[in-house]
């Protein structure tokens, strides 16, 4: 099993490079590595990106949250069929257009303190990203809410960026058990300073 690297790698700084045949051996490899690394830690994994692994492809996963809460809405639960498509592989993916309305959503990272620190990030609430999956097909999503910050951070790390880079203020980067114990105690996020 591969390892997470950790902020201060400079591995996690580089552009990753574009892939040339997304359903070659190598791949499907990554991406299963890559999937059986979020399942792994599903309690902090909203998704992972090949640099993270030290692998520089334009590779990630991104857990579909918009899947799984549309089931909840419906009052079902989460079943194994739904499971398998719950890691969406997104190969050579870029931004294809960025909504105008911007969304705040508290981010954590499993290259950052293995997913121990968080933050407030703002980024576009919906955006449209254009990729190819693992099974080489030509696809668009839309992606919106959490979801949208879940694949927009991926994004980023293709680009060899990390969510702390907007993080202006570092009092706004709270351990994972603070930030529980104060949304515990106020019933939501603490608000940015």
């Amino acid at each position: 099993m591969k390892t997470i690297l950790q902020l201060g790698d400079p591995l996690l700084e580089k552009k990753a490079k574009p892939v040339r045949e997304p359903k070659s051996k190598e791949v499907q490899t990554i991406v299963h590595d890559l999937i059986a690394l979020c399942k792994e830690k599903e309690e902090n994994s909203g998704g992972l990106a090949a640099p993270q692994i030290g692998i520089g492809l334009q590779i990630f996963v991104a857990r579909r949250l918009d899947l799984e809460e549309e089931y909840r809405k419906k009052g079902r639960k989460i079943r194994e069929e739904l499971d398998d498509n719950l890691w969406e592989v997104f190969v050579n993916p870029r931004i294809a257009k960025r909504g105008k309305r911007t969304s705040t959503f508290w981010e954590g990272c499993l290259s950052v303190d293995d997913g121990q620190l968080f933050g407030p990030v703002t980024r576009p609430a919906t955006v449209q990203v254009k990729y190819t999956d693992k099974d080489g097909n030509k696809k668009l999503i839309t992606a919106s809410e959490y979801f949208a910050h879940v694949v927009q951070h991926e994004l980023d790390h293709l680009k060899g960026i990390l969510f702390v880079k907007y993080i202006d203020n570092p009092e706004n980067l709270w351990r994972n058990n603070d930030l529980d114990k104060y949304i515990r105690e106020h019933g939501d996020f603490p608000e940015a300073i």
